[in-house]
């Protein structure tokens, strides 16, 4: 049933319920409170009362006084205030008769204290088997019987001479609760006339925007975008202005046609790409197929010294290099690469120097030591874009950082770099070929660069990623490590 109820209700009546809830809660804390404070105070007002009156009739009891008895009792009633709940002072003796009171007529001398009731003669009882103790009975404020407390009147010797019983109106407690309760109900009223009305207004005040939201959006493909943008017109940071902002956003979307039109362009680029990429592929592998074999043979059958060594090594590897990039562009490049090793990972520093000395560019170089069970013709081709691009966003004497990190499951590599980061709006389109406007917005690109190493972190598995704010970039590669059978040693 509330789920079909309008935010524009439940909003307010939410609110005028926690307000409602909120002032019964402070009242009956309020009178709990009142209540055991005031219980509070006739207990201690009644154990020092008496203890007085018990020290008081002490000697009177022995000199069997009862006058000076009856004076002493009525001593403390006839002082009393208007609102104290004192009613009553009852002296028994030892085997709990009454021997005088502040009411002799009710209380007549010598009749047993069963006589008048539960309450006092539990007292007696209770004080007769400990007579060291203070007694004190607080019944329900509501209820009918009296609060009563008592002590004995003990010799020097701790014998009990007689009993000091002590009697407090409720009717009286009641009246200064009654009295306390009708204040607050008058307070209460007034503060929810006034903050039941702040509540309902500020409730519909918060529940308009919502309601003006849920309305344009039920009418968002049968009127016009830009009416429904003027009537949603809330803003801040708040969960209602961030959703409306959104819609707004979404708003411009459907109405600017060129975002479908773009999708489509990209989309044929990416089929003319795969057709052209087809066709390359064929005229380079047989080249470089010979090539690379032309190597081998001069490495097996030549006698090449040291230099020449490394330096056929190295050309070597950047012709596997070139295989395994055109591979990449038919997302067909095969795994059955060598593991990625250290001699890799220090080809790459040695293949970007020239863009780094060109630009006076610093370099912060980390690398794993030990085999990465990862083809490393990819792992190579993937890194190197990253850099290179990195090289041309930084600044002249700027910085270029770039990290690797291995353990049991995956491969990490950061590359960072310095200079104007780029824009918000086209970091999703970072990794499509070619995408358009890249001059427009004044981007460095290397054509398929960022393309391609987004289909080999495809195809191995992982991911890649990118974060830019202002003065920094950074790339961010995760590649799986679970194919160990698959590289080369």
């Amino acid at each position: 049933m509330l789920e079909n109820v309008s935010y524009r209700y439940k909003i307010p009546v939410a609110l005028t319920l926690a307000i409602l809830l909120t002032e019964l809660a402070v009242t009956a804390v309020l009178i709990s409170f009142t209540l055991s404070d005031a219980r509070r105070n006739v207990e201690s007002g009644a154990h020092n009362l008496a203890n007085v009156t018990a020290l008081s009739v002490r000697d009177l009891i022995v000199r069997d006084d009862l006058f000076r008895v009856f004076e002493v009792l009525r001593a403390p009633v006839a002082a009393k205030e208007p609102a104290n709940p004192l009613k009553e002072l009852i002296v028994f003796d030892a085997n709990g008769r009454v021997y005088a009171a502040t009411d002799p007529k009710y209380y007549a001398t010598l009749s047993p204290a069963s006589r008048y009731g539960y309450a006092i003669s539990h007292a007696i009882s209770a004080l007769k088997s400990r007579p060291h103790n203070f007694y004190f009975s607080f019944p329900s404020i509501l209820g009918p019987d009296d609060i009563v407390a008592a002590q004995a009147v003990t010799a020097e010797d701790g014998s009990p001479l007689g009993y000091v019983a002590i009697t407090y109106d409720t009717q009286k407690l009641r009246d200064s609760v009654n009295t306390l309760l009708r204040r607050m109900v008058l307070l209460n009223i007034g503060s929810l006339l006034i903050l039941l009305p702040l509540g309902w207004w500020w409730g519909n005040r918060m529940a308009k925007p919502l309601h003006t939201l849920s309305n344009a959006m039920a009418r968002v493909h049968r009127d016009d975008p830009d009416t429904l943008k003027q009537e949603v017109s809330a803003s801040g940071r708040d969960e209602i202005g961030r959703l409306s902002t959104s819609f707004r956003e979404m708003l411009d979307e459907l109405a600017e046609k060129q975002q479908l039109e773009r999708d489509m362009v990209v989309s044929e680029r990416l089929a003319a790409v795969g057709r052209v990429a087809a066709g390359i592929v064929h005229e380079i592998n047989n080249p470089l197929g010979g090539m690379i074999n032309a190597v081998d043979t001069l490495v097996t059958h030549g006698s090449p010294d040291g230099l020449t060594t490394r330096t056929l090594a190295l050309l070597k590897r950047g012709l596997a290099q070139i295989r395994a990039t055109v591979g990449a562009l038919l997302f067909e490049a095969r795994l059955d690469s060598p593991a990625m090793r250290a001699a890799d990972w220090d080809d790459l520093n040695i293949l970007i120097q020239p863009q780094l000395a060109s630009k006076q560019v610093a370099l912060e170089w980390s690398m794993p030591t030990e085999a990465v069970p990862i083809p490393s013709h990819l792992v190579r081709q993937l890194v190197l874009n990253l850099l290179l691009n990195a090289i041309k966003a930084a600044e002249s004497g700027g910085s270029v950082r770039c990290r690797a990190t291995m353990d049991a499951s995956e491969l990490r590599v950061t590359v960072w770099n310095s200079g104007e980061h780029i824009p918000t709006e086209v970091v999703d389109q970072l990794f499509e070929p070619y995408w358009p406007n890249q001059k427009a917005h004044g981007l460095r690109s290397y054509g398929l660069g960022l393309w391609v190493s987004y289909q080999i972190a495809t195809q191995l598995g992982g991911t890649i990623s990118v974060s830019s704010v202002p003065g920094e970039t950074t790339f961010e590669v995760a590649l799986p490590i679970r194919n160990m059978e698959t590289c080369h040693e």
